[in-house]
Order: C-alpha cells, then structure tokens, then sequence
C-alpha cells in the first residue's frame, strides 16, 4: 500500500495527454470543408451587405457618417483618464516609452499557513452538508463562508487516496459497511480529525459540535472515527515513514502537493473588479470604497498593499484589490450584495482584459464572440469591458447548455446588458450557417484541465458550486472513464480552434486555457494553425486543377469544331457574340463560385495562400498602463495565444470600392491580364449548399448608385 502511494507521488497524470491528442487528431485529417476571404461568393455576399450598409449612410443627414457608425451608439467611460497606448501590428514600437519610464508593483502580500487546526466546526458542518447523497441545502451567510465550505471539500478530496488507505489498513469498512455509501463524508470527519491531530476538542466547542453535527447528520460517523483514532493515527504515521515523507502532502501525485487552495483561503487580499452597469464612473466608485474606510491607490502608486487599502490593477481595467480588515464582514457589505464589486481571482480576468483590447489593436469593428461560458464572472467580466468599446457592435456567447436560465438570471441580477447567451454548442453549427456573419473576433475557451489556476475555488464558486469539477480537479491517476474525459476535452479544443478559423468573416481568435499542459496549449494552437493553412492550399490548387481541365476540354472541342462553322459569318458565331453582347449590357451579378479567383501560374507547386486566407501566430500585445511587459513575470494561471489572418479583411468603404472596381462599375479598370484571368470556379459544390442572399439588394444600378455615392462622400469628406 505505501509502495501504491509512493509510485502516485511520482506520477504525472498529465503525461497521457499527448497519445489521447494523436488519436483525436487523426479525426480532423478527414476535414475538407474550409471558407475562405478570398472565396468569390463570400466577397459578393460582403459587398452587398456593405452596399445596403451604404444605402443607409446615403440616406442619412449626416455626412460625417461612415459604414462602420451607422448603427453604432456612443458608449460611456468608466475611466477616461485610463487610456493605454495600444500599439497596432503594423506600427513600429520605436519610441514606445515616450514619458517617463516606470514600473508595476505587484498587489500581492506572502501568505504564511498558520500550524494546527484549520478548519472551524461551522466550515466542516457545511461541508458535511454539501457531500451527504442527496446533499443537505446549505445557506451560507456569504461568499466568504461559501469559499471556505468547498475549500475543506477540495482538501478532502485531494487527500482521499491517502484517506482511503488508511481506511482499509484498519479494515474500517469491512467492520462498518454499512457506511460505504456515505465513503466521502467518512473522509471528510477523518480529515478532519488528522487536522487537529486526533485530539479531542476542548469542552467550550463540544456543545457546538454536537449541534452542528446533529444537523448535518454526522453524529454517528464522527463517533465511529473516534473509537479507531489510535490505529488510524498510526496508519498515517506508517505511511509517511514508508516513503520518508515529512509532510502529509508528500504522499499524493506530484500535481497535487501544492497548498495553493489553503494559501487562496489564507489569503487576506480580496480581488474582483468594479461593476460599471451598476457604477458608472471611476470617481464613484472611489467614493465608495472611501466612505468604507478604505485609502483608494492608483495603478501608479508604489505603495505596497496594507490593510484598509485598495489598488487599481495595472494590467486589468476596473479589477482593484483590496484588503479588509474582516473578510467575512467585507463580503457582507453593500459592496458586495449590491454586485457592485465582482469577487474574481485575478488569474480569470487577464483573458477577458487582453480580449477587451483586440478590436483596437486590429483596427476592426464588428461583433464578438465567445465560444464557451466556463466560468459566469468571467464573461461577466468581458461583458463589462466591452461597456466603453465602440468598436464591439453585439458580444455574443455560446455554450451555456443546461445552465442558460441561471447564467441569464445571473446576469440580470448584477445589471450585464450588452451580452447574448445562448445554450448552443458553438461547434454544433455547420460552416455554411450564417449565424456568425457579422463575427470579426472570437475568444476561444474550450474546456480544458484547469490544472494552472491558483484558485479553484473560485471557479468552483463562480459556477454555483460544482462538486463535480473538483473530484476532477483532484484526480490522482486517470481511469478509463478519466482518459474518456479527456479525450472529449482536446476533441473539443481541436473542434472549437478548427471552426472558429474555417470561417472567412473571422479575423483572429484569441485562445484561452487555464492548462500547463503543452498538449492543451502551444501544440494544440500549432497543429490547427498547420491544419487549417494546409486545407486552405489544398483549396486553391484543387480550383487550380479544375480550371486546367475545363481549358484544356474547352480546347479539345474547339480543335475538333471545323474552321468554317467559327468564322465570323456563321450562324454559330453570331449566336456566340450576341450572346457576349447580351451579357456585357446587363450589370454584373454575384460569380456562382465559392472558391477563390486563381492567380496566373505556370505550376501547381507555385499556387500560394493568400494573405487573407493564411493563419499565422502573433505575439500577445501589452496591455499594461506602463507596457514594462510585467505580465510575462507574474504567474497568470492562464495559457493566452493570438492567431490571426496574415493580412486582414476591414469591410468598410475602402473594401466596397474595391470589389465595385472588380466588378467594373467604375467602368473597366481590369488590364488585359485580368481579362485572361480564367473564371473561377465552384468546388465542393455537393458539400457546400448555397447560403442564403440574405435580403441585400442585388440590382446593377443600386450597387453603382450606392458605390458611386460613397466615392463622392469620401471626396467631399477629404476636400
């Protein structure tokens, strides 16, 4: 048995993650089906959108209106004074630090775990409750006392492999079966007597044990523990010298001896951010926290974090740290029940605040979308970001599943206006759905295996409560059913990166996990990158070849038409050219092909990607107020990587003007080069049913009527 738990403390449950991705990977090499920017249906199905775009511009009384503020709403700022230098890709970084040069000072205070008894009779009386089949409803007063109830659950089931050895070296079960069914609660009375090192309790806490016991029903299980408490001491005892273990923690797997949720408990700074649906102003929320008793510091303040003090992060817009004096009376506070102040461990909100900045980064205007909903305040979080960000027209989110009334009802509750959740996988729509049209960025959450958080618990918290969620969290080997897990978790992770880049109207993703797996982090990002770059080659150079056949069939029956039936006085040739005619005096209409128009090249082994069809990773931009890089020294708790059109596609009046030159409604630019150029065409035809036209109006002299009108506004507006 102690041999058992010394070949678990070396294991690492991770190291089966690679095989479990092979397989799962083998799956996606049978996808075909890929959009492209460059495809000739999706640019007509843009142009005419942005032409009905411009009809209401044109229709407007405001001629400094452009395309992409038509529809757009002046947004309020919570902080005008907080305006972070955002560096686009395409400008030099030269002269970055143009002001004085400074530097970010962690909100962060050592933590020292206290020895002896940790966990206090109302604490394990709640969890008690949480862990009986079916559980006990527990109210608890606050947040505070919430954290601290699954905190002890989480430690319980960290330890259980340990617990469940020394469980059957005293052959307890075999004695008392008839607490098998209750096998969870048993570990939690007996972790809670090695807490207080099998000692009894002084007469002032006996009166509330018995209380509390009683009403969490574990009167009878902690008396049976204490009738073996000497040979369970000495199965522990046993155990650690076994292995030479000097603590208990020594015991477990590798993953699992960090004491991250009882430092997190011990913690006294509270994190979260300032809800500004129900704050609207830096200034007032400042007066708030004021008239609490707290000394407000800004990011800029070198001050260190004391008590009955707060500080503005310098990373994350509106999250600000604080540390009360009493941290159950501070949750208690109208700060707190009124949802002004959202507690949040600071690991979930570096995402959202990197998310937040895309749109200006990239110079795009367009919705957002959010593929999962892991964690409510973190949305909650990205949601109250996009509260200032003109450029973020809809933020839509996919995933809520069985939860969605409770996350809409959550959302309502603290005042989040400008969010869509929807129950819906977002990888059950096929590619050819046009719900996502108007999407220029997603935000990619997949599940994952969280095993980089700092703070569970408040994952665990933020969900309601998910019991469920810690027994995974705490796995100490990886069953069948756990490899199944597993491997539902990167087929989900692969299926969520494949999708959100095989649409053309995307323009990046930002991938987000909570994982120090590399299975779940860079090789995930790289493999879908290869994978989708190498479907969008494979595309052109399938069109390339379908070009070649139909010239060289075209020549084969030219070759075999005799000279006389083409010259220009035969009937045949008449018929030919008057059907030119025809077609040259009527406005040009959308191409039928989906596949993208075919560069000139002598070799297929010349056909390239693209610009606007190619992935490529990009470096995760600096979001700091002072850009010193100070989030690559702290620990995030968050794996974040940026993949992005190499050349991006705005759909705005440059982009209108330029398909209306294509489709020569400016009268012919095309060079005779153009004119050789063969017509595109349409593959996968089977495979890719035509989407709808989406109402916009395709007559000729509409879109000529509009292009022009948008050249002659952008003359006006320039002179």
């Amino acid at each position: 048995m102690s041999n058992q738990l010394f070949f678990l403390s070396l294991a690492d449950i991770f190291s089966v993650y690679p095989t479990i991705f092979k397989e799962q990977s083998k799956k996606l090499k049978k996808m075909k089906q890929i959009y492209l920017p460059s495809d000739e249906e999706w640019q007509d199905k843009m142009y005419y959108m942005l032409l009905e775009i411009q009809r209401q511009v044109n229709e407007s009384s405001d001629e400094s209106l452009s395309v992409q503020e038509i529809h757009k709403k002046e947004k309020p700022l919570f902080d005008p004074l907080r305006i972070t230098k955002i560096l686009t890709p395409g400008v030099s970084p030269t002269g970055r630090r143009s002001r004085i040069l400074k530097h970010c000072h962690a909100t962060t205070v050592k933590v020292k775990l206290k020895s002896g008894a940790r966990w206090t009779l109302p604490t394990i009386g709640n969890a008690a409750k949480l862990l009986r089949k079916p559980p006990i409803p527990v109210e608890f007063r606050n947040e505070h006392e919430m954290r601290l109830a699954y905190s002890l659950v989480y430690d319980v089931f960290r330890y259980k492999v340990v617990l469940s050895n020394a469980l059957n070296d005293v052959c307890f079960f075999e004695q008392h079966s008839q607490y098998l069914e209750d096998e969870q609660r048993i570990w939690l009375m007996l972790f809670e007597l090695h807490d207080r090192q099998f000692k009894g309790r002084n007469s002032e806490e006996q009166e509330l044990q018995a209380s509390l016991y009683k009403e969490s029903e574990v009167t009878d299980l902690a008396s049976v523990l204490w009738q073996h408490r000497v040979r369970l001491a000495a199965s522990f005892s046993r155990m650690r010298i076994k292995v030479g273990a000097l603590r208990l923690s020594q015991l477990l797997p590798i993953h699992l001896q960090n004491e991250k949720v009882a430092i997190a408990a011990a913690n006294p700074v509270v994190t979260g951010w300032i809800n500004p649906f129900l704050v609207r102003t830096k200034v007032e929320a400042d007066k708030i926290l004021t008239e609490m008793g707290f000394t407000v510091h800004g990011p800029d303040d070198e001050q260190p974090l004391l008590e009955q003090h707060c500080k503005w992060d310098n990373i994350c817009p509106l999250v600000i740290s604080c540390i009360p004096k009493d941290r159950s009376e501070f949750t208690k506070s109208d700060l707190m029940t009124k949802h002004y102040f959202i507690m949040q461990d600071k690991n979930f909100t570096f995402g959202p605040a990197i998310m937040s900045k895309m749109m200006d980064y990239f110079e795009l205007d367009g919705d957002i979308l959010q593929t999962h909903i892991g964690s409510p305040r973190s949305t909650a979080y990205l949601a109250a970001l996009f509260y200032s960000i003109n450029r973020v027209n809809n933020f839509y989110v996919y995933g809520a599943g069985t939860n969605l009334k409770d996350y809409r009802r959550y959302m309502e509750s603290i005042g989040v206006n400008n969010i869509r959740l929807f129950g819906d996988a977002f990888t059950s729509f096929p590619m050819e759905s046009n719900r996502f049209r108007t999407v220029v960025g997603i935000f990619a959450t997949p599940p994952n295996s969280f095993s980089a958080i700092s703070d569970p618990i408040d994952l665990i918290c933020s969900r309601g409560g998910d019991l469920s969620m810690l027994e995974v969290l705490t796995e100490s080997e990886v069953s069948d059913e756990g490899r199944t897990r597993v491997a539902l978790i990167l087929e989900e992770q692969l299926l969520t990166l494949t999708m959100s880049m095989s649409r053309p109207q995307v323009q990046f993703v930002l991938y987000q996990t909570h994982s120090i797996v590399s299975t779940e982090n860079e090789d995930m990002v790289g493999y879908v990158i290869e994978l989708i770059n190498k479907l969008a080659l494979e595309k052109h150079r399938n069109a390339y070849k379908e070009v070649k056949r139909l010239e060289a069939l075209a020549e084969l029956e030219a070759a075999n038409v005799p000279a006389a039936a083409m010259s220009k006085d035969s009937p045949r040739k008449k018929d030919k050219l008057s059907a030119e005619d025809k077609r040259k005096s009527q406005p040009e209409l959308p191409a039928p092909s989906s596949a993208p128009p075919l560069p000139r090249v002598d070799s297929i082994d010349l056909i390239v990607t693209p610009d606007i069809d190619e992935f490529v990773q990009d470096t995760v931009p600096d979001i700091c107020i002072h850009q010193d890089m100070c989030i690559r020294q702290q620990t995030t708790g968050s794996f974040l990587s940026l993949v992005r059109r190499k050349n991006l596609t705005h759909l705005n009046e440059k982009y209108l003007i330029r398909r209306a030159e294509q489709r020569g409604l400016f009268g012919n630019p095309k060079s005779d080069k153009d004119k050789s150029k063969p017509k595109a065409v349409k593959l996968q035809e089977a495979a890719e049913p035509a989407q709808q036209d989406m109402g916009y109006d395709q007559r000729g002299s509409a879109s000529h009527s509009s292009a022009q009108q948008v050249v002659s506004r952008r003359i006006r507006r320039n002179g």
